[in-house]
């Protein structure tokens, strides 16, 4: 496997990145406090759900549970999980977080707010509420949000462990050989990305990986024209 090898994503990964999410107001276990006040703290995986949802929200969420369980990282991170449904109480939420996670259970928080729309809006979340199914459509979403709370990446759709820890090394500011968008600490990148046109192109961490692939290439190269002059030499 390539060391800069990108894995097959959706656009939607891309929208918002490196923005700043929005500091909302959190109902949780704790009492109400700022989204910030978490983050401030460490790195924060912020997932998405709603406690009546029939579809992605409780596979998602026992996969994060199970994937964090098997990962054993111990990177500096939290993770957030927040109902986007105005009509779920913190008591739903935990009900149902319960399931996969004892409440209490370090690093994670679970929490409702009224500024749900806010919260949407700034990391491109869109859910869509269906009148006849009574149920939103939504993706599954994981979003990075690092000690600035800045969105520094997405995962959508149910990911597995590489992926998920490849977001925990991100929030902490660790090397990535693929990254989306050019920052402070993320130079050796091996591509990057141009939201203005959309395109990805080849970085400076590309580079990198083939100089001693070319180098290899130029010595042997080299050898070669020297036996084969000094063949040229011998028979002359």
């Amino acid at each position: 496997m390539g060391i800069c090898q990108v894995n097959t994503y959706s656009l939607s990964e891309e929208k918002n990145l490196y923005k700043k999410i929005a500091d909302v107001e959190l109902n949780t276990v704790q009492g109400k406090i700022n989204l910030s006040s978490i983050y401030d703290k460490s790195p924060v995986l912020l997932a998405l759900v709603f406690s009546r949802c029939s579809g992605v929200c409780n596979p998602m969420l026992m996969n994060l549970s199970k994937t964090i369980r098997n990962i054993k990282s111990d990177r500096n991170f939290q993770i957030l999980v927040v109902s986007f449904d105005l009509r779920d109480s913190l008591s739903d939420l935990i009900a149902m977080a319960n399931h996969y996670v004892p409440i209490g259970e370090k690093p994670w928080f679970f929490a409702t707010t009224r500024q749900i729309k806010e919260l949407n809006s700034s990391i491109g979340f869109t859910p869509v509420w269906d009148s006849v199914r009574m149920q939103f459509d939504h993706e599954p979403m994981i979003v990075g949000v690092n000690e600035n709370g800045f969105i520094s990446r997405k995962l959508i759709g149910i990911r597995n462990s590489d992926e998920l820890l490849t977001v925990i090394k991100d929030v902490n500011n660790e090397f990535i050989p693929s990254y989306p968008l050019p920052r402070k600490g993320m130079v050796f990148s091996c591509f990057t990305y141009d939201p203005v046109t959309g395109v990805k192109k080849p970085s400076l961490g590309l580079l990198v990986l083939l100089i001693p692939t070319v180098l290899t290439g130029f010595i042997l190269l080299f050898f070669s024209f020297r036996k084969q002059h000094k063949m040229i030499d011998s028979n002359g």
